[in-house]
């Protein structure tokens, strides 16, 4: 058994967010209360974290985790890195390092920008920093006992990586998908994919853009993540098709791994 928890399915800017509060979106619905983006992924015995956004500690205390076996990072952009001190605490209560994984390009990206976490806390030291083991992504790797398979996105002015756990895809940040990728989503049960409006945007899909991918892909289930505040809940969820829904935040997918 696998399961995926959405600890935040809302844009750069959350929802509601500072210049455009809560939008299109109905206040009194707490399903349009949105996190910036990332998921958790479990199996019986392993537990992954998907982005390290700038809501982590919050989202990691709602979903009641406090270890993990790996972070896995699309990319680089602050809504999805810029919680990487929280991973400390992580560390404190589990006692050791864990790996994070992401492409040359944001590992070396973190290693620029967050120099400190760098380098190992020495013996006798209190962990002051978070302590991580910096693992390049292959195309496919195992992390205890959940296979990972990671592919390549179109972000626009820039590459993410989405990933694949066995049944379950992951597909954030991306405007485009090269056959190679749409190759590795084949057969999947359920797919957690990025849609942030409902007009074409130069870096994000759009709503009839991912129902075009919906259709190629035939997933089970899809379920719309890293929207802005201009797509209500209840309004979005009544447009979509039979299989196709609106996540929200503390959603818990579970399927046969």
């Amino acid at each position: 058994m696998i399961s995926a928890t959405i600890l935040g399915c809302g844009s750069a800017g959350g929802v509601p967010s500072i210049s455009r509060g809560w939008g299109l979106c109905d206040p009194a619905n707490p399903k349009n209360r949105r996190l910036r983006p990332s998921i958790l992924v479990e199996s019986e015995t392993t537990t992954l974290l998907v982005d390290t956004s700038p809501d982590c500690r919050e989202q990691l205390l709602g979903a009641g985790t406090n270890r993990l076996d790996g972070v896995l990072y699309t990319h680089d952009h602050a809504d999805h890195l810029h919680g990487i001190d929280d991973l400390r605490e992580v560390n404190r209560a589990m006692g050791k390092p864990f790996p994070v994984f992401g492409s040359p390009d944001v590992l070396g990206s973190i290693r620029t920008r967050f120099a400190y976490v760098v380098g190992a806390v020495e013996e006798g030291q209190t962990i002051y920093k978070p302590m991580l083991d910096f693992t390049e992504l292959q195309p496919r790797f195992r992390v205890g006992d959940i296979e990972v398979v990671s592919f390549d996105q179109d972000h626009g002015y820039c590459r993410t990586t989405g990933y694949r756990f066995g049944p379950l895809a992951y597909s954030t940040d991306v405007v485009d998908l090269p056959d190679e990728s749409f190759a590795a989503l084949a057969g999947i049960d359920t797919w957690i994919v990025g849609c942030l409006t409902l007009a074409p945007h130069p870096t994000h899909a759009h709503l009839d853009k991912v129902l075009e991918w919906v259709e190629r892909v035939k997933p089970r289930q899809a379920w719309l993540t890293h929207m802005t505040p201009s797509l209500d809940y209840e309004t979005l969820k009544a447009r979509l098709p039979a299989g196709v829904a609106p996540a929200h935040d503390g959603l818990r997918i579970s399927l046969p791994g």
